[in-house]
């Protein structure tokens, strides 16, 4: 008989011990009954269903009176290091920037991604200027360099050939003759400031040129 009390008694040390729970830190909130995985502490009374959304609970803290009592739906108070929502009970809290749709209160800076697994956002608080992007300011318009006088000598060549012809024109020429451009296609009169000085061309006749496929330049033909 006496075997029998001694383990009784043991069995019950054992349980007592079994069902004891951890001690609520210092920094807790006020009626925090539990501390979820992700960092945010829990208020409802019932362990079942505490830390939903919040990757489950990590340590309890209610006691078994405490567990037994009647559920009652509370969101999970945010630990102070991060963004979270805090149940509705009153006045917002202090720095509070939004009022999620399941009553909660948010203190996140920003509204993108704001209650998160709390129904999303109901009411938001926060001014403009709390949202991390802000608007650019735009880039001044500057206007184009104007060309000074050595960037205009150091143009190559072929770009000085478009701007002003040679001093001399090729020998030959004279009245009834043209100047065809063989680049460009295009004959040239008698007093053109371009008559046989392009890169490359050759005198012929006005019909010749035509004939040849040329046009004459700006369309006005020599005679």
């Amino acid at each position: 008989m006496r075997v029998t009390l001694s383990a009784v008694a043991l069995a019950a040390g054992l349980l007592m011990a079994g069902t004891s729970f951890a001690q609520a830190p210092a920094s807790a909130p006020a009626g925090s009954t539990g501390l979820c995985k992700d960092g945010t502490y829990y208020s409802s009374p019932t362990k079942k269903g505490a830390c939903r959304g919040h990757k489950g609970v990590k340590d309890w803290y209610a006691t078994d009176s405490a567990s037994s009592a009647a559920p009652a739906k509370a969101a999970p108070i945010a630990a102070a290091s991060a963004p979270a929502a805090v149940l509705a009970s009153g006045p917002a809290p202090a720095g509070a920037t939004g009022l999620c749709k399941d009553g909660t209160y948010y203190s996140g800076p920003i509204k993108k991604g704001a209650c998160r697994g709390h129904k999303g956002v109901k009411d938001w608080y926060a001014a403009e200027a709390a949202a991390p992007a802000a608007t650019a300011t735009a880039a001044p318009k500057v206007a184009p360099p104007t060309m000074t006088a050595p960037a205009a000598a150091a143009m190559t060549p072929a770009a000085m050939s478009q701007t002003a012809p040679p001093a001399n024109a090729a020998p030959g020429g004279g009245p009834g003759m043209v100047w065809v451009n063989a680049s460009s296609k295009v004959y040239h009169c008698s007093g053109d400031k371009w008559y046989g000085k392009t890169k490359s061309g050759a005198y012929m006749s006005e019909a010749d040129a035509k004939a040849k496929g040329n046009h004459p330049d700006h369309g006005k033909a020599c005679q």
